[in-house]
């Protein structure tokens, strides 16, 4: 008692969770003061009437409406409610108690069942959170919880797992035990989606309806004639009227492209017992020899056959020899702070994906310490990738590598290029993350060319070959050049839309623009003639945007965005009247801090890559002359680096492996375990990114990604 101290008037207050939950949840296990029972297969749970109306708009309308339940004292749901483990009940009813739902990969099941029963909201949020912010929505249960999202209301979840679904059914889910375990309702269902099945060959379904009925032939041998004579009217349909799909099914039913002439080879492959073009064609049975890294020395015999032949041999006729070269997409994945590098090629005449007989072991030991590959091409036999530092640190340009790769040996070499001034130069350029507009670098008249930055000014480096050195442009009223895009005309004259700024960083600078630039590589200088930029403002240049040559014209496109064709005449930039398609129904333009988009320029189109979650790759062409976007076999790996398309010699792929079956590798290194105590989930309804420190809501392990803080001085 203090004699010295008054206080006329104080509010005291106790724990909620004392007062009330600690004591309604006693009651509950005495049965006291609790005015329902609740059954559930034999399971009895004591609660209260006003706590389950308060939660559950189900029990709200059971109790307070003009039904029987409300004036009796037990209540059965064992009828309505079936669940694989009836546990899990009691934990929801407890979470009506104490707000505090724990969640595993065993009780989602369930506990998405009892949310849509009860018309539980908010547990059906904390499921979505579950599945798709915590990365719990993958390869190995993407088939029934697109079913699963789909019977009890979760729509978001279940576009999710049908995009997984779409890009992995051809090269993992049907070959895996998954799809074995899915009754004839559900597995009709997914065949009957053209997006589903258009990567996938006439032989593969019929194989995979094979193993389907011999999983459970008992059960299952009454459907096997039905799913038989289902794949065929199917296929038939898609191939007719879905012809902008994938053209898998279309190539194995009429053994030739639609579209376009390409893959005319496939018509002298075998065919099945319906008269339909065998899946496994000719060049794919070529293929599946072992590959090791000296496969391709045996192709120089190969290409010195192809000189000798006679001339009145089909292979010496000049419209045949042309032929013999394919239109292929060089994909490269490489991670330095995983240690991770592969490759992977796309054949678009033939439709199939190939692995790079090199290895990345043997490339990364090639690759200096903190660079990584962030732009390549391909040019007369050789591959050429750029090495810059890693994410989000600037790139030091006093010495420029370039990882080439002979593709007729497979033999690698690192090229350094050093300045040929003397003078103490302090070279930058800024290697952002967005993947749309990679470090530029293009080869013309015999040279490497890059876009970058001396001295705060952007310039353009000419790496030669010879001598490993390379010059320095100044680029005409540039500031610092944080963007790029390079394209080439004639061998001869370099175009470089950039977009500059004066300032250290993207967040403190001023002045922000594009600029538009034609370089003379044979003269050496930049032509005198004033090109306006297109409008485009500075922000949007990081887009989707692939700028190329068609007729000798440049021309800048964008998916869902009508082209942009440079006049020269009139020295303006004009816009097409067609509008450029988007790549799907479910294409998003604007991906997340997982997902890129890359932009390659093709012969006869723009090949569009897209991956805005985990294992949904897509591939698609889109152009001007086609009125929808065409789908092509998506990469068989996530997280593509870069990307580039160049003409290839036939003889090449002969002797690559082909790639029929998902990488997860690359996937599965990026996936990282994470455990949350009790403490760690005071409020499920956001998520456990919302308060991440970095820009993009990620945050880096400097163990992992092995960054360098200490930038320092540059010596000669």
């Amino acid at each position: 008692m203090s004699h010295y101290v008054k206080a006329t008037k104080k509010t005291f207050s106790k724990n909620a969770q004392d007062c009330l939950v600690v004591p309604l949840m006693r009651q509950r296990e005495t049965g006291e003061l609790c005015d329902v029972v609740l059954i559930l297969n034999g399971c009895r749970y004591n609660a209260h009437r006003a706590i389950l109306a308060l939660w559950s708009p189900y029990f709200h309308s059971m109790f307070t409406c003009d039904m029987r339940e409300r004036n009796i004292e037990e209540v059965d749901l064992s009828y309505s409610l079936v669940l694989e483990q009836d546990s899990v009940f009691s934990t929801v009813l407890d979470y009506m108690y104490t707000g505090s739902l724990p969640l595993s990969t065993d009780t989602i099941t369930d506990v998405v069942k009892i949310s849509d029963f009860l018309l539980l909201d908010d547990v059906r949020d904390f499921c979505q959170q579950f599945l798709l912010d915590l990365g719990n929505l993958e390869l190995s249960n993407c088939l029934r919880v697109k079913f699963l999202a789909e019977d009890h209301n979760l729509p978001e979840v279940a576009t999710a797992a049908r995009s997984i679904i779409e890009a992995r059914f051809h090269d993992y889910l049907i070959q895996h035990d998954d799809i074995l375990e899915l009754p004839w309702e559900w597995l009709s269902k997914l065949l009957e989606d053209p997006c589903v099945v258009q990567h996938t060959g006439y032989k593969q379904l019929h194989k995979m309806a094979s193993r389907w009925t011999d999983h459970d032939k008992v059960a299952r041998i009454p459907f096997h004639s039905q799913l038989t004579a289902a794949i065929n009217s199917w296929v038939s349909d898609y191939a007719n009227e879905a012809s902008y799909l994938g053209r898998e099914l279309r190539t194995s039913l009429e053994g030739r492209d639609v579209l376009s002439p390409r893959g005319s080879d496939l018509l002298n492959s075998p065919v099945d017992n319906f008269g339909n073009i065998n899946l496994d064609n000719s060049f794919h049975a070529l293929s599946e020899a072992p590959v090791n890294s000296d496969s391709l020395v045996n192709v120089k015999a190969d290409s010195e056959n192809l000189k000798a032949s006679k001339p009145d041999t089909p292979t010496s006729h000049p419209n045949q020899e042309s032929s013999h070269c394919n239109q292929v997409l060089f994909t490269v994945v490489c991670n330095q702070g995983l240690k991770f590098l592969k490759l992977f090629l796309y054949s678009l005449d033939d439709q199939l994906w190939f692995h790079f007989p090199v290895s990345g072991e043997r490339l990364l030991k090639y690759v200096p310490m903190r660079q990584t590959v962030c732009n390549m091409l391909a040019h007369e036999g050789k591959l050429y990738m750029y090495l810059c530092s890693s994410f989000p640190y600037p790139t030091d340009m006093l010495k420029i590598n370039i990882l080439t790769i002979d593709l007729l040996t497979g033999q690698p070499s690192l090229f350094s290029f050093r300045t040929v001034d003397y003078y103490k130069p302090t070279y930058r350029t800024t290697l952002t993350n967005f993947r749309t507009a990679p470090p530029a670098m293009v080869m013309c008249s015999g040279q490497l060319f890059v876009v970058g930055n001396k001295e705060g000014t952007g310039h353009l480096f000419a790496c030669n070959l010879a001598n490993n050195q390379y010059a320095c442009y100044q680029i005409p009223g540039s500031r610092f050049i944080s963007l790029a895009r390079c394209v080439v005309r004639n061998d001869r004259q370099i175009f470089v839309w950039y977009r500059h700024r004066t300032g250290p960083s993207e967040e403190f600078s001023i002045k922000k623009s594009v600029g538009f630039v034609l370089f003379d590589a044979k003269m050496k200088i930049f032509s005198s003639w004033e090109l306006t930029p297109p409008e485009i403002s500075y922000d949007d240049f990081a887009k989707c945007y692939a700028m190329c040559v068609r007729d000798d014209t440049v021309h800048i496109y964008q998916p869902g965005e009508p082209a942009i064709v440079l006049d020269e005449v009139r020295v303006k930039w004009v816009t097409s009247l067609r509008r450029i398609p988007t790549p799907g129904v479910g294409y998003v333009r604007d991906v997340q801090a997982y997902g890129y988009q890359i932009a390659v320029p093709a012969q006869e189109g723009i090949l569009v890559l897209n991956n805005w979650q985990p294992y949904t790759t897509s591939l698609h062409e889109v152009s001007e002359k086609f009125p929808c976007a065409m789908a092509h076999i998506p990469p068989p790996i996530d997280n593509i680096s870069v990307a580039s398309v160049a003409e290839l010699p036939r003889f090449l792929l002969r002797n690559l492996h082909r790639c029929t079956m998902y990488d997860e590798a690359y996937a599965s290194a990026l996936h990282v375990a994470m455990q949350y105590s009790d403490g760690d989930t005071d409020d499920s309804a956001g998520s456990v990114l919302e308060d991440a420190d970095t820009d993009n809501d990620y945050e880096y392990d400097e163990d992992i990604y092995d960054y360098d803080y200490d930038m320092g001085g540059y010596e000669l």
